[in-house]
């Protein structure tokens, strides 16, 4: 008895546990409550609601307006992605300009979010942003694409859930090479909440995968990515290219690999999403080989 009490008292203590602790248990309320919420476009805010938490858990406060930094910065594109994506599903017949925002959203993010490098600008900076604002437009619109589709063409929200977990769970490892170790717990601690919001959805099916869990929780983790990319300029830049690969792993997968008249529903969606995340593995390979010396 003793020593489990231990356990629970050493995991309280450390930071990225309780974290994580925290964001499981808000995601299954959360989850849980969404089951009785009749609209799917509210019951869709869930998941950028998840990670909003992560973000206040992991610094320990709501940022001041207007922020003052690009990490406070990341907090406000999340909320105003997580709003503007909302009213899309609200709205009838918006997937013109829901793919207009996949395009505008990645740029206004680099811009803020780079703003105070941009007083100097230089080839490799103009190559870096672009390269950014492209890969941006590339994750938000495949993630549109799984909201959108049904599981018979390998979407829905087990895949889109576990797309965006394993893109998070994909950038902890680089951003902690990156020298931000803050952007690894909240990436944690989200992928933890998004994580018991899965299992809702595997057990006790709800389906809201919507426009505001798109860019709420896509622009957050592109507003962390251009932070350590653009700001801390430390990034390992073959690793972060390869999380392109995960949008796109479960689509080329399953059409390789499950035959439609063999594989439907959610446990397609579960296998569909499984293959989502194996990028995951050649991201941590290939900062061992490259970073090995550093870590030893």
């Amino acid at each position: 008895m003793e020593s489990n009490c231990e356990w629970v008292g050493m995991m309280l203590d450390n930071p990225i546990a309780l974290a994580a602790l925290i964001c499981f248990l808000l995601g299954l309320v959360l989850s849980g409550l969404a089951r009785f919420v009749r609209r799917s476009a509210v019951a869709s805010t869930v998941l950028p609601i998840i990670f909003l938490a992560s973000y206040v858990v992991t610094y320990q406060q709501v940022p001041p307006f207007p922020p003052v930094g690009s990490t406070n910065k990341i907090f406000y594109i999340a909320l105003a992605a997580t709003v503007a994506g909302l009213i899309l599903d609200l709205l009838p017949r918006t997937a013109i300009y829901r793919r207009l925002l996949a395009v505008i959203m990645p740029l206004l993010i680099v811009g803020w979010i780079g703003f105070p490098r941009f007083a100097k600008p230089n080839i490799e900076l103009i190559a870096t942003a672009l390269g950014l604002w492209l890969g941006g437009i590339a994750l938000l619109w495949r993630l549109d694409t799984v909201a959108t589709v049904p599981p018979e063409r390998n979407g829905g929200s087990i895949v889109g859930t576990a797309m965006l977990m394993a893109l998070l769970l994909a950038f902890a490892p680089v951003a902690l090479q990156g020298g931000s170790s803050t952007s690894l717990m909240l990436c944690l601690a989200a992928v933890v909440g998004l994580a018991a919001a899965a299992l809702w959805e595997i057990f006790v099916p709800r389906g809201a995968f919507g426009a505001s869990a798109v860019f709420g929780v896509g622009c957050g983790l592109l507003a962390m990515i251009d932070t350590v990319t653009l700001i801390t300029r430390e990034v390992d830049l073959v690793a972060l290219a390869l999380l392109l690969l995960i949008p796109y792993s479960g689509e080329v997968s399953a059409r390789l690999l499950l035959p439609q008249n063999r594989f439907r529903g959610r446990f397609r969606q579960i296998l569909v999403g499984i293959f989502a995340a194996s990028p995951l593995l050649l991201v941590i390979a290939v900062l061992f080989f490259r970073h090995r010396e550093s870590m030893s």
